[in-house]
C-alpha cells in the first residue's frame, strides 16, 4: 500500500509536484494520536538519533555541557563557532580535528559554504556537520580508556551500547545497520519506534544523560543546528520545543510536555520538513511565528508568486 501525500506544490491551478510519506504523532503518555502511513516499515533515522548518540558519549565519560553537548547532537553549519566547540571537545582529551574520522566536507550552511569557498578553503573533516558527534564518541573514547583510532568499530563498547540503548527506547530490536554519511554505524528502526525513542528522550529524568543533551539543544539551538535554520527558529519560538532533521527527509519534533512525532518523505526531499512540523505544531495548538512563517512556501514564477508547497494532513 502507497504511503499518503503530506505535502504539495501548487503552481497556478495544477498540483506540479505531490511529496508522500509517513508520519505518527503521539500523546504525552505514549499513545497513537494521529498516523498516515506505514509507521512500521523501517526507516533509517539518520541524523534524527544524535541526541541519543551524545547522551551514550555522556555515559562513557565525555566532558559535554552547554554549546558543546549542542554541538555534539548537532548537524551544525560549519560556522566559526561551531568549530570552537568541536575543537573544545577534542582538546579536552588532548586530540586534534586529525583524529576525526568525518569525511572531508564543506560546512552544510549555505551562508558557511559560500564563505569557505570564496576563501578558498578545502573541504574539512572538522567542517562535516556531524564533527560534533564524532569529537563526543572520540572524547567519550579517551576518557574510558577505549582506543580513540576504533571510534566507528561496530565493535567499539560505544557502538554496541548505541544499539542497546536504540533497541530499549524504540521498544523494537536492531536487525538492520548500515554506515550513515558520516562514516558512523547507522541503524534502522520503525517509524513509530523512532517516534518513541525521542519521546523517552525529551521527557528523560533531569539527572540523565539524555536530559543533559536535551536541555542543551534547546537552550543552544543555534549551537545544534545554525543561525537561521528552521530547527532553531523552531525551538526560539516555541519554548521547551525539540526538533531534530535528518537526512533524506527525516524529522523529530516533540513539546515539553511529552507530546512527539516523527515523519519521513519517501522521496528523501530534505527542503520541506518545516512545512509538515509547522503542519504539526499546528495540529497540536502551538501558534508561533516560526509556524506562520514556514508553514507555506511559496512557488515563483518570474520572481513572483504563482503557487504555494503546502502540507495537505
Amino acid at each position: 500500500m502507497a504511503n499518503p501525500i503530506l505535502a504539495q506544490l501548487v503552481r497556478g491551478e495544477l498540483v506540479e509536484s505531490i511529496y508522500t510519506g509517513r508520519l505518527v504523532m503521539l500523546t504525552a503518555d505514549g499513545k497513537i494520536e494521529f498516523s498516515l502511513g506505514d509507521i512500521k516499515e523501517l526507516v533509517y533515522p539518520r541524523s534524527a538519533v544524535k541526541c541519543v548518540q551524545a547522551a551514550i558519549s555522556l555515559e562513557f565519560g565525555a566532558q559535554l555541557e552547554n554549546e558543546t553537548a549542542a554541538v555534539a547532537a548537532a548537524s551544525h553549519s560549519g560556522s566559526d563557532e561551531h568549530i570552537r566547540y568541536v575543537l573544545s571537545i577534542l582538546n579536552s582529551v588532548g586530540l586534534t580535528e586529525s583524529d576525526l574520522q568525518t569525511p572531508p566536507d564543506y560546512p552544510l550552511g549555505v551562508t558557511e559554504q559560500r564563505e569557505w569557498i570564496v576563501l578558498r578553503k578545502p573541504k574539512s573533516a572538522i567542517a562535516m556537520n556531524c564533527s560534533g558527534k564524532h569529537a563526543a564518541w572520540l572524547a567519550a573514547s579517551v576518557a574510558s580508556g577505549l582506543d580513540p583510532k576504533q571510534y566507528l568499530s561496530p565493535k567499539n563498547k560505544i557502538q554496541e551500547r548505541t544499539i542497546e540503548l536504540f533497541s530499549e527506547l524504540a521498544e523494537e530490536k536492531i536487525v538492520v545497520s548500515s554506515i550513515d554519511g558520516c562514516g558512523g554505524p547507522l541503524h534502522a528502526m520503525s517509524l513509530i519506534g523512532l517516534t518513541k525513542m525521542i519521546q523517552q528522550a525529551v521527557v528523560a529524568p533531569i539527572d540523565s544523560e539524555l536530559n543533559q543533551i536535551v536541555s542543551a539543544v534547546r537552550k543552544f539551538p543555534e549551537a545544534a543546528s545554525g543561525a537561521g535554520r528552521d530547527v532553531a527558529k523552531f525551538m526560539r519560538a516555541i519554548p521547551g520545543s525539540y526538533i531534530k532533521e535528518g537526512a533524506e527527509g527525516v524529522e523529530v519534533l516533540a513539546l515539553s510536555d511529552g507530546r512527539t512525532a516523527a515523519f519521513k518523505f519517501d522521496s528523501g526531499n530534505f527542503l520541506l520538513r518545516h512545512l509538515v512540523s509547522a503542519r504539526i505544531f499546528q495540529l497540536w495548538g502551538v501558534n508561533n511565528p516560526a509556524s506562520d512563517e514556514l508553514l507555506t512556501k511559496p512557488v515563483l514564477g518570474g520572481g513572483k508568486k504563482v503557487g504555494k508547497y503546502h502540507a495537505v494532513f
